[in-house]
């Protein structure tokens, strides 16, 4: 029983410590945003950003019940992967754009 709770305790911090990391990555995503000068890259990235967190609220909501299971499920493993890849996006375009205006 002990080992059980104590790997469902180690599969929570996971699970939160990679929540975390991408929600704060977007978050420092979206901070640079207004501090692009062209208004129609500034309005592409606020689109690309709805997506994400349409993303991150499905990624959040398997996280649930992958803790209510007390293992990863592979809905979650491919929706946490999918948001990655879309903040990377993100992040990406953000350098693009700077560097066009820059």
């Amino acid at each position: 029983m002990y080992l059980w709770a104590n790997l469902s305790s180690e599969l929570k911090a996971q699970i939160t410590t990679c929540m975390d990391e991408l929600y704060q990555r977007l978050d420092l995503a979206e901070r640079q945003i207004p501090q692009i000068p062209n208004k129609v890259a500034r309005r592409d990235l606020l689109k690309m950003v709805r997506t994400i967190d349409a993303a991150m609220l499905a990624a959040d909501q398997a996280s649930v019940e992958c803790r209510r299971l007390h293992r990863e499920t592979l809905r979650y493993q491919e929706l946490v992967q999918q948001a990655q890849a879309l903040v990377t996006n993100l992040e990406q375009h953000l350098t693009f754009a700077a560097l066009l205006n820059g």
